[in-house]
């Protein structure tokens, strides 16, 4: 059975920076700490992160709103369907609210994903932030 996972975070700086900072690989790979990343702002393009550990393809693009892609982990099985990740990108005060859907998630490997996005994006991203501010004095 295939299952979704969906969360939502705050981070501290605008919808269009997170967007630009997630298809950005020298970004993506700084603030996520896990190794190189592939991607680029453009749809049909292929993207991977974590030295090649998740990678798929850039469905459909909404500047600074919406990135949609299909989604798959060293962890799936050749049987199992590529997942649709689907993360939207909201101004909340001085911040924004990062929506994740990931959907058809094999449910064998629910929980890792669902524990996975803290640790490995959410957790880190705010950290990442946070250091930059610090560093240039806004935060």
């Amino acid at each position: 059975m295939l299952k979704i996972v969906q969360q939502s975070v705050d981070l501290p700086a605008p919808p269009s920076a997170l967007y630009s900072m997630y298809l950005d690989a020298g970004q993506h790979a700084a603030f996520t700490g896990g190794g190189t990343a592939s991607i680029t702002p453009t749809a049909g393009t292929s993207w991977s992160a974590f030295d090649g550990r998740i990678h798929g393809r850039i469905l459909a693009l909404t500047p600074s709103r919406q990135i949609v892609q299909s989604w798959r982990s060293f962890e799936w099985q050749d049987e199992d369907p590529d997942s649709v990740l689907i993360l939207t990108f909201w101004p909340v005060g001085s911040g924004s609210r990062l929506e994740l859907a990931q959907v058809d998630v094999p449910a064998r490997l629910y929980e890792t994903l669902r524990n996975g996005w803290p640790s490995r994006y959410w957790e880190p991203w705010r950290a990442f932030l946070q250091a930059r501010y610090r560093a240039e004095g806004v935060y």
